[in-house]
């Protein structure tokens, strides 16, 4: 692969390392401020940022794994 596409898979990981922290931080802040008063109700309010957590949290775990399979890859076609 070019260098272009390596560029890119590292691109692609930080940002979703950003866009996961991002929503850990949401889900965090809901659970800080809920802590004490959360009811029934607000079980549906917590699902979308754990959902988005859960979400992002995916996302960057596929993407750091293709960044490895990618380098690994550049390291066996050396040898």
């Amino acid at each position: 692969m070019n260098r272009e596409s390596c560029d890119r898979l590292e691109g692609v990981v930080l940002e979703s390392i950003v866009f996961a922290d991002k929503a850990e931080t949401a889900l965090r802040c809901y659970l800080i401020t809920h802590q004490h008063f959360a009811g029934v109700s607000d079980m549906d309010e917590y699902q979308a940022p754990r959902a988005e957590q859960q979400r992002t949290a995916d996302e960057r775990h596929r993407n750091y794994m293709d960044l490895v399979s990618h380098s690994r890859n550049h390291r066996e076609s050396r040898i």
